[in-house]
C-alpha cells in the first residue's frame, strides 16, 4: 500500500468513526495531508486530550506524519461517544476544506 493510498484510507476510517456514510476520493497531496492533521489536532483538542497524537514537526502534517501517527488506537479513541461527537463537527467544519485541499485549491 502507498502511502496515498494509507492517507485515503486514513480520511475514510477518521469518517467512519464518526459515524458518518461519506468516502474521500480526491487526490492525495501535501495539502491533503495539512488539512487533514488540522482535523486530527482539532479533534484531539476538543476532547483536552494531551497525547491523542503527536504534533508534526514544523506545526503542519505530511503524508508520512500522518502515515505514522494515524493508528487504529487513534480510531478507536474517536468512536467513543464524547469522541463520535466531536469527530462529527470536526467533519463538518473542514470537510470542503480537504476537498478543495484536494483540487489544490
Amino acid at each position: 500500500m502507498t502511502d496515498h493510498t494509507a492517507v485515503k484510507n486514513a480520511i475514510n476510517a477518521f469518517y467512519k468513526a464518526a459515524g458518518l456514510n461519506l468516502t474521500f476520493e480526491g487526490d492525495v497531496n501535501a495539502r491533503v495531508a495539512e488539512t487533514f492533521g488540522e482535523m486530527i489536532l482539532c479533534n484531539s483538542e476538543m476532547l483536552n486530550c494531551i497525547k491523542l497524537v503527536s504534533r508534526p514537526i514544523g506545526g503542519k502534517a505530511t503524508i508520512s506524519w500522518i502515515v505514522r501517527n494515524f493508528t487504529q488506537s487513534v480510531l478507536r479513541q474517536i468512536e467513543s461517544k464524547q469522541s463520535l461527537t466531536c469527530a462529527k463537527e470536526v467533519v463538518r467544519n473542514y470537510r470542503t476544506k480537504l476537498q478543495l485541499s484536494a483540487l489544490g485549491i
